[in-house]
């Protein structure tokens, strides 16, 4: 069971870093190619402002996911180097169940907001939607003139700090105990 659990926690710290690191990809290159175009012909690209800041926004949420998947988010562990082992093992499970309560409390805000103030128009997106529309001539893509799915990032973020908080705290109910180890007095 531990193996399938660790198989599991593989691909979604995959998943999660992958989603970051695309996430910033696209980030850069839309920052980049708005840099180029604005100091070589004196226009940016009306999408390049405020789409990079939501793209931002879901590579952040890929990133929480996938440094708590490393256990290399912040902590504060002052007082942990004093416990006992058995003991920092407890804890670190109750933050994990902690974290799967605020992830759900995360997902939950953030369909709130979805559903509150999605259908409000991204100002520097909407032409561009309008504009895919008239070629593809689906009605459908000028969802992404809408702020849905850029205030969804909450809900996805929230959606995989409960993923990677259960899988944690199964990886650590699953592990073995670390072995004593026996110190000689001579």
């Amino acid at each position: 069971m531990h193996q399938n659990v660790q198989r599991i926690a593989h691909f979604f710290t995959r998943l999660f870093a992958n989603g970051a690191s695309f996430s910033m990809f696209l980030l850069f290159l839309i920052v980049f190619v708005n840099s180029v175009r604005r100091y070589t012909i004196g226009k940016s690209l009306e999408w390049g402002e405020e789409l990079p800041v939501f793209i931002a926004i879901y590579g952040i949420m890929f990133g929480i996911a996938w440094a708590y998947m490393q256990d290399r988010h912040i902590r504060f562990t002052m007082l942990i180097g004093f416990l006992p082992e058995k003991m920092t093992r407890w804890l670190y499970m109750l933050v994990d169940l902690v974290m799967v309560v605020v992830g759900c409390l995360l997902t939950y805000s953030g369909w709130l907001f979805v559903s509150k103030r999605g259908g409000i128009e991204a100002s520097g997106i909407i032409n561009l939607a309008k504009s895919l529309k008239e070629l593809t001539d689906w009605d459908g893509i000028l969802l992404l003139g809408h702020l849905y799915p850029y205030q969804a990032a909450m809900v996805f973020g929230g959606a995989m700090l409960v993923i990677a908080a259960t899988l944690k705290f199964f990886l650590r109910l699953l592990a073995e105990p670390a072995p004593r180890t026996r110190v000689e007095v001579k």
